[in-house]
């Protein structure tokens, strides 16, 4: 059965705003009753799922803990717990492709979770911008990657000590130094005194000494310098150059700014400096049982035979 309402004339709405409460004057017509209509159902007993915190948030509804279901959680919203276990997954990542891939998938499953399950549309425009956003800066890193050359001396350097980080972060580290070819007794580090560089000896060889005696020499494909770069140190011994020799030195200056500017960068060289300690160590090792060893082992057992 249909029940048409008049429209109110002025005297009418006098009356309703008259009856209505001093918060319902000066509401359009109709909004009274309605005001009026959701203080009394929200005041209305035997309804569980409903609860008066106070009067200015009475018209919240609290979550109906009685129809919650574990199964339902797990499975009802799987797209939804799959978006944020990726999301979470990204940020344990250290290299930053894999960061952003990570993300990307968060996203995905954030859109099909957000389309399908929820009919959120304002979610779907968000992930689908951070989507947008990623993507494009994974198609900036693989540009950067793919852009990278280095010359064949470059090549040799980076395949055996440079391992870490990206081509493109490589790339930008050895553009951090230079390559120069020093003539003999060129001097590298002085002892008592913090280097201006560290070196990379790529051709050529170096003279160990302390006060002009003579400790060692070092071989091509080594760094100089190193202990005092990881120990912020002066110098040990004074190092020159028995040979011409071709060189890569960056600034000591240059490496302090990447330490705090740029991480990802001095964690290269970090890594190369750990990987020429450990071949210095091994180097050392290796002579100290060469001069131990004796040169006819069963001569010198037969030597020591009694008579």
């Amino acid at each position: 059965m249909a029940v048409l309402a008049a429209k109110p004339n002025g005297h009418s709405r006098k009356r309703l705003n008259q009856a209505a409460g001093p918060k319902d004057r000066g509401l359009m017509p109709g909004a009274a009753d309605r005001r009026r209509a959701r203080r009394q159902s929200n005041s209305l007993p035997g309804d569980p799922r409903r609860t008066t915190v106070s009067r200015n948030f009475s018209h919240l509804v609290l979550f109906p803990m009685d129809s919650f279901s574990a199964v339902d959680f797990l499975t009802d919203g799987v797209m939804g717990h799959a978006s944020y276990i990726l999301l979470i997954l990204s940020s344990l990542m250290r290299r930053m492709f894999l960061l952003r891939a990570f993300f990307i998938a968060s996203s995905i499953a954030g859109i099909a979770y957000s389309l399908y399950w929820l009919g959120d549309f304002v979610g779907v425009f968000w992930e689908t911008l951070l989507l947008l956003v990623n993507v494009t800066q994974l198609a900036l890193l693989a540009s950067k990657d793919a852009r990278a050359r280095f010359t064949e001396e470059e090549a040799e350097f980076v395949e055996s000590w440079l391992s870490g980080g990206t081509p493109s972060s490589r790339r930008a580290l050895l553009n951090m130094g230079r390559w120069e070819t020093l003539e003999a007794g060129s001097e590298l580090t002085t002892r008592g005194e913090r280097p201006h560089d560290l070196v990379f000896l790529s051709r050529g060889e170096a003279d160990v000494s302390i006060a002009g005696l003579a400790l060692a020499r070092i071989s091509e494909g080594h760094f100089i310098g190193e202990m005092s770069l990881l120990g912020d140190e002066l110098a040990s011994a004074d190092v020159r150059l028995a040979v011409s020799s071709r060189v890569w030195r960056i600034n000591r200056s240059r490496l302090d700014e990447a330490r705090m500017r740029q991480p990802d960068l001095f964690g290269i060289i970090e890594l190369a400096l750990a990987l020429s300690l450990r071949a210095k160590l091994i180097a050392a090792n290796d002579r100290l049982v060469t001069q131990a060893t004796p040169a006819n082992p069963a001569a010198d057992g037969l030597a020591n035979l009694p008579a």
